[in-house]
């Protein structure tokens, strides 16, 4: 389990950041007060890191996907949705997505979040198959695609891994949606690979940290990390910590199916965790494409006070909250999460119509 600074500890650091926070996404921010929010933000991450419960590199050398129930129903959802699977490599791993809609329409790039797959989108997709083409990657690492044992899998090279695959896979610029860790991976996208981006979404999106703390960070804070489970009690309290819609019942029902597949990788996520939190400094101030920030107003995992800390990078960003929802609005409310994606490209639609008149 990893282990943390203490909430006064945190607290403190917290505090520290506070006042340079405002720099970022400030184009006029001189370099020294940039060098001391990185050197803030470092001190945090640094603290996280030491507390770590040091990973079984011998468990981690040895890994391999294993399991037969949730690969099978992983298939048989592909299937019902109509998507075709694909696969290409990548950085040496062998990278596979699921594609499908709209062969005409506007290429739409979907990323999910730590502890998830591809399969996250898989409700939603109905909502926007007719007018969009779909790509929806597992990231490296995650789902079907390639884990190897000695690479870097900070967010920053996830993003350029990321970068790679979508100038090959799609070849144009697309609508870019990020959920959770995903959000953080899309907007270094968006900030280093601008002309492979029509415009971002941030969907409760890792990256920034907002006035509030959520009950996952204020875990983290006391050494427990929820997104990690070996129990299939914590399997149950991880499910009931990202949803908030049908709470009482859904984890209930899904757990069972999903219990092996998070025990066989929780020395991997740990793993992936801690690469995750070495990630230098997310610098998204160069983001200049059109940006949506979607957040579930009673999201667990990333509080939701954190979308106005992504505001305050991009300024330009257009800001959604969605009550009654938690960490995963695609799984909640796909329709409304769908319409609200849609309503967002179609204003950048009429935006550049209005422009080229």
């Amino acid at each position: 389990m990893i282990r943390f600074p203490s909430a006064a500890v945190l607290a403190s650091l917290r505090s520290a950041i506070s006042p340079i926070r405002s720099v970022i996404g400030n184009s006029k921010a001189g370099p020294k007060a940039l060098t001391e929010q990185q050197a803030a933000l470092d001190l945090v991450r640094a603290a996280y890191l030491a507390k770590s419960e040091p990973v079984d590199e011998d468990a981690l050398r040895q890994w391999q996907p294993s399991g037969l129930a949730w690969p099978l129903l992983r298939e048989v959802q592909r299937l019902a949705s109509g998507m075709s699977k694909r696969s290409m490599e990548v950085d040496g791993h062998r990278l596979v997505w699921m594609e499908g809609g709209n062969a005409r329409g506007e290429p739409v790039l979907l990323l999910h979040g730590f502890t998830s797959s591809k399969e996250n989108w898989l409700l939603m997709l109905p909502f926007l198959m007719q007018r969009y083409r779909l790509y929806v990657l597992d990231l490296p690492a995650w789902g079907e695609s390639q884990y190897i044992h000695g690479r870097p899998y900070t967010l920053d090279r996830q993003a350029e891994r990321v970068a790679e695959w979508a100038r090959r896979a799609i070849g144009v610029p697309a609508h870019v949606v990020g959920s959770s860790m995903g959000g953080a991976i899309a907007g270094l996208l968006a900030a280093r690979h601008a002309s492979q981006v029509a415009s971002l979404t941030l969907m409760n999106a890792a990256g920034m940290h907002g006035e509030n703390s959520s009950p996952f960070e204020r875990g983290l804070a006391e050494g427990r990390n929820g997104l990690l489970a070996s129990r299939l009690s914590e399997v149950i309290q991880l499910l009931e910590n990202v949803i908030e819609r049908n709470r009482a019942t859904l984890p209930l029902a899904l757990a069972p199916l999903m219990y092996s597949q998070f025990t066989r990788r929780r020395m991997l996520n740990l793993h992936l965790f801690a690469q995750m939190i070495k990630t230098p400094h997310v610098e998204l101030a160069g983001v200049q494409v059109p940006t949506l920030v979607l957040w579930g107003e009673q999201d667990r995992i990333l509080d939701v006070s954190s979308a106005d800390a992504f505001l305050a990078v991009i300024p330009h960003a257009v800001v959604k909250k969605l009550r009654g929802v938690g960490h995963l609005p695609m799984v909640e409310v796909p329709g409304v999460t769908a319409r609200r994606l849609r309503k967002f490209w179609e204003a950048q639609k009429v935006e550049k119509l209005a422009v080229a008149a």
